[in-house]
């Protein structure tokens, strides 16, 4: 008996060896087969993370191509010579792809095709878990194309032309305004899709002698040894703050200053006391200032009509503002500007001032003297608070054709003034605020880099 239970002892320790070893035996064939199916599975997940790696590359290098193609883009301004443009091309590219960066850049390319700027170039990086499989880098491109233009600005400047602009304040506005011809034009003499129109205005806009067919008979006027200048009247209101047709609104009266012994002395009986050498003319043509300039292309025209503007008179801010809306406008009597609406043309106006509006008991202007009432009131207080009403109206007027409207005040204390410009424009960022010659000029170069149309376009 005890041999026979040693011996079921040992049959049963036998078993018991015999499963364990088969139980091992099959945790093995299990390890085997997780150990196969783990290849696949690490180099899928290796994989995964270098292309990661090479997306966020190729990130990177399209972030850095844009921005240096777009800060190239707004050099051309200044240069379009292809040496320079390059050799700055692959400086900002530079500052915006550092070199602890992921991936080694090479094959960068730069060309300028009349303002489209083409940029490209290539990035390599080292693989990590790719190199099990062969595959020790990963090359990817990318490119932009940028297209610097001006195309399709209509743009009409309204120059304060008044007595207080003497001096060293016309000088800073000729200079800033020619600045920004210089900007939007971008070297060229005539280009296609620019064109720029000039309203100088005091208490009257000069709209020019071959503008007659607009303005009511002149012969009834007695001009002595002078003729009418080119200076108009108001329309009663309210079609003096609008773009309404000669039909609608009807013909403008031609500015004339009657003689005054105290104010205007010219007509002496039958002999004249004439000056007609502005600023300081005297006779029925007195305070008229320079001549309006159409929307043109001509870069040549534009500057030398800026250089030739001269300070007199009393201020009328609405008044050359209606006229600036007119310029750019389609409709008579100017019709250089294109249709509202045309999606290839965008139409801008500037206005600068560098005071508040003003009348006169002793001052003629396109609503004659203060005393005259033509206002709605006799008094500084009402007529000056009129006038900033229409200013007001003709803004809002240009703003609801689709003008985007600029204002500048220049060495403007009055915060009611301040406050009437930025209103007028059509937001809060485009008034300016100027009070001294510097950021009048940085004022003017803002608009002008606003207004020129710059995009990726690729």
């Amino acid at each position: 008996m005890a041999k026979f239970n040693q011996l079921r002892r040992h049959t049963f320790q036998l078993a018991h060896e015999f499963v364990d070893r088969f139980c091992r035996a099959e945790r093995g064939a299990v390890a085997i087969i997780i150990a196969l199916a783990v290849v696949p599975l690490v180099i899928g997940g290796g994989l995964a993370v270098d292309l990661s790696r090479a997306y966020l590359v190729k990130s990177r290098l399209s972030h850095a191509l844009d921005a240096a193609g777009l800060a190239v883009g707004t050099m051309r301004t200044a240069s379009s010579d292809p040496t320079y443009l390059e050799a700055q091309f692959t400086s900002f590219f530079t500052a915006n792809y550092a070199a602890s960066d992921i991936g080694t850049t090479h094959d960068l390319t730069f060309s300028d095709a009349g303002g489209i700027l083409t940029v490209t170039g290539k990035a390599t990086a080292d693989t990590i878990f790719m190199r099990i499989v062969g595959i020790d880098t990963i090359t990817v491109s990318s490119s932009a194309e940028i297209t610097v233009e001006t195309s399709g600005l209509e743009l009409v400047m309204v120059l304060d032309n008044t007595g207080s602009m003497g001096g060293s304040k016309l000088a800073s506005m000729k200079t800033a305004a020619l600045d920004l011809i210089d900007i939007i034009f971008a070297g060229e003499t005539t280009p296609t899709n620019i064109k720029v129109g000039l309203v100088p205005f005091s208490g009257s806009v000069n709209i020019g002698t071959g503008m007659s067919a607009y303005v009511n008979d002149t012969s009834v006027y007695d001009w002595g040894t002078t003729s009418w200048d080119g200076c108009v009247m108001a329309r009663a209101y309210p079609e003096d703050v609008s773009d309404s047709t000669v039909v609608a609104g009807g013909y403008w009266d031609p500015f004339y200053w009657p003689d005054h012994n105290s104010y205007n002395n010219w007509d002496r009986d039958t002999y004249y006391s004439i000056d007609t050498s502005p600023p300081s003319t005297k006779g029925p043509n007195k305070y008229c200032p320079r001549e309006v300039t159409p929307l043109t292309n001509n870069r040549t025209t534009l500057e030398s009509q800026i250089n030739a503007q001269w300070a007199s008179g009393y201020t009328h801010i609405n008044f050359g503002a209606v006229w600036g809306w007119r310029l750019i406008s389609p409709s008579e009597p100017f019709t250089q500007g294109s249709a509202y609406g045309n999606p290839d043309w965008n139409k801008a106006v500037i206005i600068l001032t560098d005071g508040d509006n003003t009348t006169s008991d002793s001052v003629y202007t396109a609503y004659k003297y203060r005393s005259n009432g033509v206002l709605g009131s006799t008094s500084s207080w009402g007529t000056t608070s009129e006038l900033n009403s229409r200013l007001t109206e003709v803004c809002t007027g240009m703003k609801n054709a689709g003008i985007t409207v600029y204002t500048i005040t220049f060495n403007v204390s009055s915060i009611s003034t301040q406050n009437l410009f930025q209103n007028c424009a059509t937001d809060s960022n485009k008034y300016y605020n100027s009070p001294d010659s510097a950021t009048l000029a940085l004022a003017f170069r803002a608009i002008g880099a606003e207004l020129k149309n710059l995009h990726l376009s690729k």
